[in-house]
């Protein structure tokens, strides 16, 4: 009896104890520019705080452990600097400030923009305005928000486009002309190359062990070109996609699978596009009509899916490597000026942002059945965004900033879920099956030694 009753209860405990952690690193949450997190998100809207420092346009918020980083934007330069678009490190737990950041301004300067988060460093500049404006980048302390350096080679790379950190992390920057490594340590540029994008702004990078991948424009259209991070070397380009221009970033899946939403709105060359990266060439694997968006970020599934918007302007998840649809939404979910941000969590669970003004954020189940949705005003970059203990993040307008997370189950053997272990979870534990005696151990006390020995009494 003892045995199966506390099997019941430790299966129950490992089965709640599954929340992981995750950072949100950058704009499409990782280096691939995937969407994919390992943390569970919400199972419902359950809102734990619901107001933040206020803002007139929703930007993308990045997580690193406790801590949010996000531009929150107050008037439009020149009006109001320093002051116009402020950095905050906000309490993850709780929406507390941490501290505040007032990024240094210049004529001529844009807003400030939350470039990314990498082990403990934050990388925030003014550069931007679909790359017309060039601005020093400032590495700040993550605890503090204290400078660490800014760089003496300053970067036009903007809100819409993003950076990508290597495993040594350092911050690799694009714009319509050059894409850029910086050192993390020195803020020194390691190498430049010159790129031509198609569109001045939107033109991030995504990245894979060593490979940097952007579009660039080829006779009669965009090609995705391999680019070494550790060199800055060009090694090859795909065969072209037909289309003028476009104002997507690629993404990258497992096996050397590339991505790219090659659309401009105009039905007859708007597709999403697969790729197989050799090694030493693109082969492509499939195509399938997509609907146009500028600055948009996809997502991809842990069992072998991406999730993209087709040209019908519902949610799709189609097979990686064949393209073949596997499910699609009901209904549309695209908005009037639509921006796809996705977020898919360690479940499976696919959250998607259509950045309208008004948007929507949605919560999908893995077969895209609809499990809720809220509505944001104003949505822009505003989410989703998964962060530590599934925790979901929806930024909007004025001082609407919002945390979504479904509490867990008190885990391992906290079983009064009171934050410690001890005589309390043991009687628990006993009464179960109606035992008093609950010094196992014999010392004389009753304690977390005597509930280690009777949960490990069944190996």
């Amino acid at each position: 009896m003892l045995r199966r009753t506390v099997l019941t209860v430790s299966c129950v405990l490992l089965a709640t104890a599954s929340t992981a952690t995750a950072d949100w690193s950058n704009l499409g949450g990782n280096q691939c520019r995937n969407g994919l997190s390992d943390a569970i998100g919400p199972a419902t809207p359950e809102l734990v705080w619901g107001t933040g420092p206020s803002s007139l346009i929703a930007w993308s918020p990045c997580v690193e452990g406790n801590r949010i980083f996000v531009v929150r934007q107050t008037a439009f330069a020149p009006s109001g600097v320093p002051n116009d678009s402020k950095v905050y490190a906000l309490n993850l737990t709780t929406g507390a400030t941490l501290w505040s950041f007032v990024c240094p301004y210049a004529p001529g300067d844009w807003t400030t923009n939350v470039y990314g988060v990498n082990n403990g460093r934050v990388f925030v500049g003014r550069g931007g305005n679909g790359s017309s404006v060039s601005a020093p980048v400032f590495c700040l302390d993550a605890a503090t928000g204290g400078i660490l350096w800014s760089s003496t080679e300053e970067v036009a790379t903007g809100s819409y486009d993003g950076v990508v950190f290597t495993d040594e992390g350092d911050p690799i920057f694009a714009t319509h002309l050059y894409i850029r490594r910086l050192n993390r340590l020195t803020g020194e540029t390691m190498w430049n190359t010159v790129r031509n994008c198609s569109v001045s702004g939107d033109c991030g990078p995504a990245l894979s062990g060593n490979s940097i991948y952007i579009d660039e424009v080829g006779p009669g259209g965009q090609k995705i070109t391999h680019v070494n991070a550790t060199t800055g070397a060009k090694l090859y380009s795909s065969p072209i996609m037909p289309g003028f221009t476009s104002q997507n970033t690629p993404m990258c899946g497992p096996d050397g699978r590339v991505f790219y939403a090659r659309t401009q709105t105009n039905p007859s060359v708007d597709f999403m596009y697969a790729w197989q990266d050799t090694g030493s060439a693109f082969t492509p694997l499939w195509s399938a009509p997509a609907i146009g968006g500028a600055g948009s970020n996809h997502g991809l599934t842990h069992d072998g899916g991406i999730v993209m918007v087709g040209l019908n302007g519902k949610l799709q998840v189609r097979d990686q490597v064949t393209g073949a649809l596997r499910h699609e939404t009901r209904s549309t979910v695209t908005a009037s000026i639509n921006q796809s941000h996705v977020a898919v969590d360690g479940n499976g669970t696919i959250f998607y942002g259509n950045g309208g003004f008004p948007g929507t954020i949605f919560s999908f189940s893995p077969d895209l059945t609809v499990r809720w949705s809220i509505a944001v005003n104003n949505l822009n970059q505003g989410g989703p965004v998964l962060a530590d203990n599934g925790t979901l993040l929806v930024a909007g307008t004025g001082t609407d900033f919002r945390a979504y997370r479904t509490e867990p189950p008190c885990a391992d053997a906290d079983l009064d879920c009171d934050g410690s272990v001890g005589p309390a979870d043991l009687a628990l534990l006993l009464g179960a099956w109606g035992s008093s005696d609950a010094d196992l151990d014999g010392d004389g006390l009753t304690g977390s030694a005597d509930l280690a020995i009777l949960l490990g009494s069944w190996g």
